[in-house]
């Protein structure tokens, strides 16, 4: 199965978490697709590394949108599925240079903006900056402490914190990066 395909059979007839956990996911697959093309790091296999960084995306697959995503919340961890999963890996595996990724962000947006329901819009509303808008931010945490309400206060700290260093560290940090689509204003 194709990339495109294994996205929009995802992103159909999802909302609420799931869509969040799902649209989280994809953006960090961006973000990484972005840096193994920008040769960000050593590739051994499907292991990523740098001096102080190594990251399997096969083994670690699940941990992309936390690690790479706009929120960095333990809880909007991936439920493994085969068919995207595999789409993924094979794709990470095989690219090749940062105009082909440019073409599939922009085909994948699309098909984003075309499934994904306008009140469950995350991906879209990170896309400028890499990270949600404050009102934004509030509908993540309520559908988070939605999930398991006797965590809230947990799942505040949690959620906010990354968010908001995940917004500093990828921009300031890194501000020549060519971002591509990802982060730029659609």
């Amino acid at each position: 199965m194709d990339i495109k395909s294994a996205v929009l059979n995802q992103l159909l007839n999802v909302n609420s978490l799931y869509s969040l956990i799902l649209q989280n996911h994809i953006y960090g697959c961006f973000i990484l697709m972005e840096d193994i093309a920008q040769k960000k790091f050593q590739i051994n296999g499907t292991v990523l590394s740098t001096p102080t960084f190594t990251f399997d995306y096969d083994k670690q697959f699940s941990d992309i949108g936390i690690r790479y995503g706009f929120a960095m919340d333990s809880k909007l961890k991936l439920e493994l599925h085969t068919e995207y999963k595999e789409a993924w890996v094979t794709y990470f595996n095989n690219i090749n240079n940062i105009e082909d990724i440019d073409k599939l962000e922009d085909s994948l947006i699309d098909i984003i903006q075309k499934t994904i329901k306008p009140e469950d819009a995350f991906f879209v509303n990170a896309l400028e900056t890499g990270s949600l808008p404050q009102e934004w931010i509030d509908v993540l945490l309520n559908i988070v402490q939605d999930d398991e309400p006797e965590k809230n206060a947990i799942s505040m700290a949690i959620t906010e914190k990354p968010i908001r260093r995940l917004s500093t560290t990828r921009r300031i940090i890194h501000p020549k990066k060519v971002l591509r689509k990802t982060r730029r204003n659609r």
